[in-house]
């Protein structure tokens, strides 16, 4: 009889310990966690930091590069992010002062939507940031190839991201593009990495 009622109170017992114990190894792993959680958020901002002085230093030793991404950055927004049919049709007057009278001539970005694609596709795009890759810096021009990077979607569709190439110049003197030669348009996959 005394084993039994011994055996009834150990149960709870046990089971308090038992709690007890993982409370603690709960408590333990979240006061790590939350130790790493302020170590890389730390991280982060030095690393932020230290980006944005390298960005610095960049931009006072090679101002024609700056000028140039300054400007290209300003074109692909208003080039790629769009809306609606009629942000599509006003915006080659609103680049227009972005550019030279040959790049209104010759560039695809330029060209009218005579088959009104946003109206027929009802697709939203817009400018999410570009890799721009100098090949050749002088005082008077800068050339490079940019990858232009557009989000898009439709109608709750998900979002999908494109990918779109240029050649570029820039005259440092006019401060404006001189060359917008789109060479390709890819889509990223999930999977792929490559352009």
């Amino acid at each position: 009889m005394y084993k039994r009622n011994l055996w009834w109170w150990s149960i709870p017992i046990g089971l308090l310990l038992m709690w007890g114990m993982l409370s603690g190894v709960n408590h333990f792993t979240q006061s790590v966690i939350n130790q790493y959680q302020v170590k890389v958020s730390a991280a982060r901002l030095d690393k932020q930091k230290s980006t944005k002085q390298m960005n610095m230093t960049l931009d006072s030793k090679q101002p024609n590069i700056a000028a140039a991404t300054k400007k290209l950055n300003q074109l692909y927004a208003l080039d790629w992010t769009i809306a609606n049919q009629k942000e599509f049709d006003g915006k080659a007057k609103a680049m227009s002062p972005l550019v030279s009278q040959e790049v209104i001539n010759d560039s695809l970005d330029f060209k009218p939507d005579t088959d009104r694609m946003m109206t027929q596709t009802k697709v939203i795009m817009a400018y999410d940031h570009m890799d721009f890759m100098p090949t050749s810096v002088t005082d008077q021009l800068v050339k490079g190839k940019v990858v232009v990077y557009i989000k898009s979607h439709y109608e709750g569709k998900p979002e999908a991201t494109t990918r779109f190439v240029y050649n570029i110049n820039y005259n440092t003197q006019t401060d404006v593009i001189t060359q917008l030669d789109r060479i390709g348009a890819f889509q990223i996959q999930s999977d792929s990495s490559i352009l």
